[in-house]
């Protein structure tokens, strides 16, 4: 492979792929690298690259511009389509690749063949048995079944529609893959596509405002130590070539394996993505909590009007929106103020409810950010913490399951993903509760608001003229009648 990568695809190049002892293959130093160094360089070129847009603009348009097909796996299942058509190609099918120069087509064709297949995969959550799946599914707040529900409704709509239709281009599986006799690896099924797209998202990197799986750059194995993501970055000789790089965030000797960064993600999230979880992501721990507006309240038109057209210039929100609870060194457990936000005018109601009247349509999202009153704020504190607790209750399942095989490299990681997300969730709650016992002690709204009018002071007649008299706090012209 590496005697085969033309100079069109990797450029300033100071490493090698080579046995990893981390994970099958890496990034070895070809020459002594310094600390900042760009160890690597590869364009954003569609012969090589795979990217959503190749697969929706190009090689599967005619799918792409169907309208039955929802693709519910998003740009990994793309992505995925990309890489089977690159397995179906080495055996002269699949539909026809972007256009390659002889060098790049051979490197191409090597490379596909060093991905891991299922058996080299299996680590990924994807891939594990439904016993495993199931207790990951109870271990964190990032549901594993909604991920596997996308992949096999995409799945199964492209061999009714499109695979089984056409086995000449779609092929069932490729026969002796790797040139291993009787090794037949699966493609265009529900199996292969649920390889390949563990395959996308364990190996792909979010550059330039875009999914990318880079050839070469895909190599390089994560590290918690002074590593760079990859990142984006232009080369050539003028400069003017834009594509992605990785950086060494320290000094490598020869030999040595260079790696990156693959973000600062969750322990679900380093999971669910890449089948394994770092120290780093145990520090700080994180879990998911969604909030939707519920269809059957009396205002959720208006609430739904709200989030449409005046939250935010130019982005309205959906109704249905997704907050990370964070429990991490020096952090107290407040929620995130934009969750508390929303959560106020999920929870809007009862004597509350003129604040949804035309006339504060446009100030009643900024009003969300304090305290409404005090049954508001109860409604919303009480609610969050009962959606902790179920998460909490749904995990001590899988403690149970667990239990019973815990010799699982799977189960281990549940096991981790489960302790990450629980201090996140206990950290909440108990700010939370503290905050409920306070409630007393919030100003709310309407006090706000008698404040910003000059009327939340005593009457202090003037002693040399008692008809007119204002208190210490109030200050003629001061007032702000601006409802």
């Amino acid at each position: 492979l590496n005697d085969a990568i033309p100079s069109s695809i990797a450029k300033n190049r100071k490493v090698k792929v080579a046995p990893s002892q981390t994970h099958r293959l890496g990034l070895v130093a070809t020459s002594r690298i310094s600390s900042q160094e760009v160890v690597l360089s590869v364009p954003h070129d569609q012969g090589f690259t795979l990217a959503p847009a190749l697969a929706k603009e190009n090689i599967f348009k005619d799918i792409a511009s169907n309208e039955d097909y929802q693709a519910w796996s998003g740009d990994l299942g793309w992505i995925a389509l990309l890489i089977l058509n690159e397995v179906a190609n080495l055996q002269g099918k699949g539909l026809p690749l972007p256009k390659r120069d002889d060098e790049v087509a051979n490197f191409m064709k090597l490379w596909v063949q060093t991905l891991p297949g299922p058996e080299e995969m299996s680590h990924h959550p994807f891939l594990w048995s439904e016993d495993e799946q199931e207790i990951m599914q109870s271990s964190s707040s990032r549901k594993l079944y909604k991920l596997l529900d996308d992949m096999d409704d995409d799945a199964t709509w492209l061999l009714e529609n499109i695979w089984s239709k056409n086995r000449d281009v779609y092929p069932e599986e490729v026969k002796n893959w790797r040139q291993v006799e009787g090794h037949n690896f699966p493609c265009f099924t529900p199996q292969g596509f649920s390889w390949a797209v563990a395959v996308a998202a364990s190996r792909s990197y979010f550059v330039d405002g875009s999914l990318r799986l880079i050839p070469l750059l895909d190599f390089a194995n994560h590290s918690d130590r002074k590593t760079n993501e990859v990142a984006e970055g232009f080369m050539g000789t003028f400069g003017n070539i834009k594509g992605s790089q990785l950086r060494s965030g320290n000094s490598f000797k020869e030999g040595e394996e260079v790696f990156c960064s693959y973000g600062p993600k969750s322990a679900s999230e380093y999971v669910l993505d890449h089948g394994f979880c770092p120290p780093k992501a145990l520090s700080t721990c994180v879990a998911e909590v969604s909030l939707e507006l519920d269809p059957d309240d009396r205002f959720y038109e208006d609430k739904l009007d709200i989030l449409e057209f005046e939250t935010y210039d130019d982005a309205p929100m959906d109704n249905l929106q997704t907050y990370d609870l964070v429990s991490e060194p020096g952090r107290d457990g407040e929620p995130d103020p934009a969750m508390m936000q929303f959560a106020r005018l999920q929870k809007l109601g009862g004597t509350d409810a003129f604040l949804l009247e035309a006339l504060f349509r446009k100030e009643v999202w900024e009003f969300m950010s304090l305290p409404v009153s005090e049954p508001n704020e109860l409604d919303v504190v009480s609610s969050l913490i009962a959606t902790c607790q179920g998460h909490l209750d749904e995990m001590k399942t899988a403690d149970e399951d667990g239990d019973n095989n815990s010799d699982s490299i799977a189960l281990e990681l549940c096991a981790q993903v489960r302790a990450a997300e629980r201090k996140a969730f206990t950290r909440t709650m108990e700010f939370l509760q503290r905050e409920r016992e306070a409630l007393d002690l919030k100003e709310y709204y309407q006090e706000r608001r008698l404040k910003g009018l000059g009327l939340d002071s005593d009457w202090n007649p003037d002693e040399e003229n008692p008809d007119v008299g204002w208190g210490q706090s109030r200050v003629a012209g001061a007032a702000d009648y601006d409802f």
